[in-house]
């Protein structure tokens, strides 16, 4: 996970995965602002887009269109994040910020990812 754009978080929780109207279960590995790689054994075609859900608490989730970008032979799938709403944007700043504990990093991070999703 050396010289990523973006910081990556260890988040182990389970997910629920969307494509093309079937749905699947993973558990992520670790997230940043921009992707994640879910455990599964599952394979979901390079460029399909998913829906990802993770409910992190009783009445909250972490809601994600994302893109699958790589495959890891019976290991899991690597996912850009395409979109995502507000609630979930702010978890998963907040998320990203303890794990590496620099605020002005993960805020710059913040802004590449939002111009990412609005270009």
């Amino acid at each position: 996970m050396k010289n990523r754009a973006f910081t990556r978080a260890k988040f182990s929780k389970n997910a629920t995965i969307t494509v093309g109207g079937q749905t699947i279960g993973g558990q992520i590995e670790n997230i940043s602002l921009r992707g994640l790689f879910v455990q599964t054994k599952h394979q979901i075609p390079l460029n399909s887009s998913v829906e990802v859900s993770v409910q992190y608490s009783k009445n909250s989730s972490l809601d994600l269109k994302a893109t699958v970008v790589r495959h890891e032979a019976e290991a899991g799938l690597g996912m850009r994040i395409n979109r995502m709403d507000i609630p979930s944007l702010i978890y998963l700043r907040n998320l990203v910020t303890v794990h590496c504990g620099d605020q002005n990093r993960v805020m710059d991070e913040t802004k590449k990812m939002v111009s990412y999703m609005i270009s």
